[in-house]
């Protein structure tokens, strides 16, 4: 849950609340198996899961509502591709408790796609294989034939 901690830290990182009153959790994780090599690894499922994210005491007069919203926005456009999941807009609620602070609740939906390489010393057994976990970023050719078929 990758994208849940990463938000998680730029949230932190605004300073627009106290991290004692900020907690974040997943809820709702599925997973789709998928098992399908990509050169030098194995994109073994891809999960998905319901992001919560909760503000207790909130100064919105300090911090308006907006900018902590545009902030959120601007992350998800530099950070998550949303463009084709269901239900990809984040839902606020906002329990307003006087006339400085509320209780604000963010909510989203997250993708990430699991992979695995193979290592020795990993502790994933697949395949009769030893495992680890995996970055997904993609690999990058440093050379390749090119073959001319009318040859």
């Amino acid at each position: 849950m990758k994208k849940l901690a990463a938000l998680r830290t730029f949230l932190e990182s605004t300073d627009y609340f106290h991290k004692n009153k900020f907690e974040a959790w997943a809820e709702g994780i599925e997973q789709v198996l998928r098992g399908k090599m990509e050169g030098n690894r194995v994109l073994l499922c891809t999960m998905s899961y319901r992001a919560v994210y909760s503000i207790e005491d909130y100064a919105f007069c300090k911090y308006p509502f907006e900018i902590l919203h545009a902030r959120l926005i601007t992350w998800l456009a530099d950070n998550d591709d949303r463009s084709d999941m269901k239900d990809r807009e984040p839902r606020i609620t906002c329990d307003v408790m006087d006339d400085e602070v509320a209780d604000i609740e963010i909510s989203l939906n997250f993708e990430e796609d699991v992979y695995i390489t193979e290592d020795e010393s990993g502790d994933i057994e697949y395949f009769g294989k030893k495992w680890r976990l995996d970055t997904p970023e993609h690999d990058v050719a440093e050379s390749f034939d090119l073959v001319d078929k009318n040859e």
